[in-house]
């Protein structure tokens, strides 16, 4: 008898506690989120308030291209990671190899809000069907440090100045021969014969001398600057970014046509063991909240009404979020047919 009257005192004290201690996430239960992205996309700023809503961990892996990233994503049949942040040279191939799933855009609250122009890009949209979801863009900058670049640069000729021999960067990055092709006046950079090939090998040949690094991240990047090995690169406004913070003398040039950019999606998974999650934090990136974490950090422009309702109108002007002017004359990274030989070209370069 005593039992019992224990037995129900205890029953109804834990009914009691389980009122008065708030309840844990729907999604706190063992939900890690795996994303392979480029660096910037997942930092604390904005990633920390999204777990603290959710319960669920953003666990990312940085790529230092999308040759890297589609790599290690293909890696185990797309099992190892929930999400991928695929600019537009990789996201056919990801839907090519069937790594990843069609977006059902009802379940995106925020999807409305993305620019008009960037729903059904085709840079993400196949067969009819989104395969991702636009969040960021931007274009592929020349950086130099103020102090040691004199005059100012105008154009990507400054590279091949002699005075700057062994004290420059450029990607490593096959992509990289896109914009050589522009330099060289190259009406269509991803399509390209072998003479146009072998015409951009000759000139990065004779840039060689002038190469100290192939850089793979915006902090190994960010590095080259501030040691005094590097003065000028081939970048991301990203590096300009953490440079600025930092107090070094940075600035950038975009000659007008010559430039190559990335818009880029997230797409999710064939295979992803968390579905429902990933959804939850693209249309948190959409939303005003993360789409400015994503520009403060990074520099780059976002790609939603609310995004730019967050920022303002002054610093949308700035991002070129306004009218997307600056996004119609970037020549965007894109699959290339021929990319082997783009590949084996690169290699030879590089060695």
């Amino acid at each position: 008898m005593l039992y019992r009257v224990l037995s129900t005192l205890l029953i109804g004290l834990l009914g009691l506690v389980s009122l008065v201690l708030p309840a844990a996430p729907a999604q706190a239960a063992d939900c890690t989120l795996t994303a392979i992205v480029w660096e910037g996309y997942t930092d604390p700023s904005f990633a920390q308030p999204f777990e603290e809503k959710t319960g669920c961990t953003i666990k990312a892996t940085y790529a230092g291209s999308s040759d890297e990233m589609f790599a290690k994503f293909r890696t185990g049949g797309g099992r190892n990671y929930d999400l991928i942040s695929a600019s537009g040279d990789i996201t056919e191939r990801l839907y090519k190899a069937g790594l990843v799933r069609p977006i059902d855009t009802s379940k995106l609250e925020n999807y409305d809000s993305v620019f008009s122009s960037f729903q059904g890009g085709k840079w993400n949209t196949f067969d009819g069907k989104p395969y991702g979801v636009t969040f960021a863009w931007g274009p592929n900058v020349l950086i130099y440090d103020t102090k040691a670049v004199t005059p100012a640069p105008t154009s990507w000729d400054v590279l091949k100045d002699p005075n700057y021999a062994g004290k420059i960067a450029l990607p490593d990055n096959p992509m990289t021969i896109a914009d050589v092709a522009l330099w060289l006046g190259k009406s269509d950079p991803y399509d390209l014969t072998e003479a146009d090939l072998a015409e951009v090998k000759a000139e990065l040949l004779a840039l060689r001398p002038n190469i100290r690094k192939f850089w793979t991240t915006a902090g190994e990047l960010a590095n080259l600057f501030q040691s005094g090995e590097i003065v000028m690169a081939h970048a991301w406004p990203l590096t300009y970014t953490q440079l600025s913070n930092e107090g070094f003398p940075a600035a950038t040039v975009s000659p007008a046509g010559k430039l190559t950019g990335w818009t880029d999606s997230w797409m999710i998974s064939k295979n992803s063991r968390n579905v429902d999650a990933a959804y939850a934090w693209i249309d948190y990136l959409l939303s005003g909240e993360g789409q400015k974490g994503v520009m403060e950090v990074t520099s780059y422009s976002g790609a939603t009404d609310l995004g730019a309702e967050a920022i303002g109108p002054e610093k949308a002007h700035e991002l070129f979020m306004d009218d997307l002017s600056l996004h119609a004359q970037i020549n965007m990274w894109q699959s290339v047919k021929n990319y082997d030989q783009w590949v084996q070209v690169w290699n030879e370069i590089r060695s």
